[in-house]
């Protein structure tokens, strides 16, 4: 691992039409596992238009550089986090490095709803060039736009991005990541310009997914030479709203160290951790040096973990008119 590499400011973005969905009128999908623990009203977030999820990567990547005093130009790299390429957020980003007429090397990476933290991963391995000082990372959902209107999948489902920015000063410590394939879950297919579950994926996700949250994060701890005990928080990939209580229970940890955002913003895909990075800033019990973990994860592709320090940084979430 790459040493005194720091994540220095995080800005995301959100379209202003916000949708409450409230219990009563909540929609069983293929993920659905209890109906007793559905929130009384939760909220997402939601674009009329797919392709303006270019404005919102635009505004996160300013405000979090702005945040920071910088500007493009100081850039050495851009990691972008995709979905299916030639498909999903592929034409938007050519867009968006015209629109603010990118030269520096701008890298994708195409793992689904894993892509938020490989990204991440990507960005610090860019420290090992010497040349390289500063990094920004993508990650944008647009997900919904992709599904049929009649799918109920669409429920879980918002739009939004969000930009952390990594250099070799003071900020949250990046210390440890760990990588692990998820080969054997079920698969999203893409058929017809709309993604297509298959039969088996909500049971796969159900019966699999707490074996996959055990192994991730406590690879990641062994191999950090830390114990899951030392950890203050953990942000485990929550797109639907039982994912914090299976993992308190297979981690073994108090519910109250699981941060969950499901309920407020909705699945944001690659997206989500970054904007449980935001809300651990409102946190009024976490402190300087205290470790927490970021979970990613994609079915059929790769689930990666983050270990980091926590240090008070810039953060904002920016609601957008479009």
């Amino acid at each position: 691992m790459i040493n005194h590499v720091s994540l220095i400011s995080c800005a995301a973005s959100l379209p202003d039409r916000q949708l409450n969905i409230l219990r009563k009128n909540d929609k069983k999908t293929i993920f659905s596992i209890n109906d007793d623990h559905l929130p009384e009203r939760r909220s997402l977030w939601r674009l009329d238009k797919k392709e303006s999820i270019t404005r919102l990567m635009v505004n996160c990547l300013s405000k979090a550089l702005d945040q920071v005093n910088m500007n493009v130009n100081q850039l050495d790299c851009i990691i972008i986090s995709l979905v299916w390429p030639k498909n999903i957020l592929y034409e938007e980003v050519i867009d968006f490095v015209q629109q603010l007429n990118i030269t520096c090397p701008v890298i994708p990476v195409s793992l689904g709803t894993a892509g938020g933290m490989t990204a991440l991963e990507l960005g610090w391995n860019q420290f090992s060039n010497p040349a390289c000082k500063r990094v920004a990372v993508l990650a944008a959902c647009n997900y919904v736009h992709w599904f049929a209107a009649e799918n109920p999948i669409n429920s879980l489902l918002s739009d939004g991005a969000a930009c952390a920015i990594l250099s070799y000063d003071s900020g949250i410590s990046l210390v440890y990541s760990k990588t692990i394939q998820t080969y054997d879950y079920e698969r999203l297919i893409f058929i017809n310009n709309y993604v297509q579950e298959t039969i088996g994926l909500g049971s796969s996700i159900i019966s699999k997914l707490p074996t996959t949250i055990f192994n991730s994060c406590y690879q990641l701890c062994r191999d950090a030479g830390k114990d899951i005990n030392d950890i203050r928080y953990f942000h485990i990939y929550d797109p639907i709203y039982w994912v914090s209580e299976v993992s308190a229970k297979i981690l073994q940890v108090s519910q109250d160290r699981i941060l969950t955002i499901f309920n407020k913003y909705g699945s944001l895909g690659p997206a989500q951790n970054f904007f449980a990075l935001i809300e651990l800033n409102a946190c009024s019990d976490i402190f300087s040096d205290d470790l927490f973990i970021l979970f990613g994860f994609g079915p059929f592709a790769t689930s990666t973990s983050f270990l980091l320090s926590w240090k008070k940084i810039p953060t904002v979430i920016d609601f957008i008119s479009i």
